[in-house]
């Protein structure tokens, strides 16, 4: 059996300062936890896999290419491969979301 508990998960360093804690590294998959407080964003970037989110709790605006869309609790918003897409805390309460990269 594999456990993991988020608050002693490993920190995840990133530009944007956010706190991203890995669940789960394997080589087709990575599960993070991301916590955004008000304010905070991933700012506009790509990744060479397709990815997705899930939102836990909170508000996010999410862009994804040329779209954009506010994701509240219990959404999945997929992010495909080589696509610049964004997660920004839209709301006055922290932002927490799954990020899940396949492949």
């Amino acid at each position: 059996m594999f456990v993991v508990k988020a608050e002693e998960a490993e920190r995840i360093e990133n530009p944007y300062g956010a706190d991203v804690r890995a669940l789960l590294k394997r080589e087709n998959a990575k599960v993070m936890l991301v916590t955004l407080n008000p304010g905070e964003a991933l700012e506009r970037h790509t990744t060479p896999v397709d990815a997705f989110i899930y939102i836990i709790k909170g508000k996010a605006l999410v862009e994804v290419g040329e779209e954009s869309e506010e994701a509240k609790k219990d959404v999945l918003v997929f992010l495909p491969k080589n696509i610049p897409h964004a997660v920004r805390n839209a709301g006055s309460l922290p932002l927490k979301f799954l990020v899940v990269k396949l492949g």
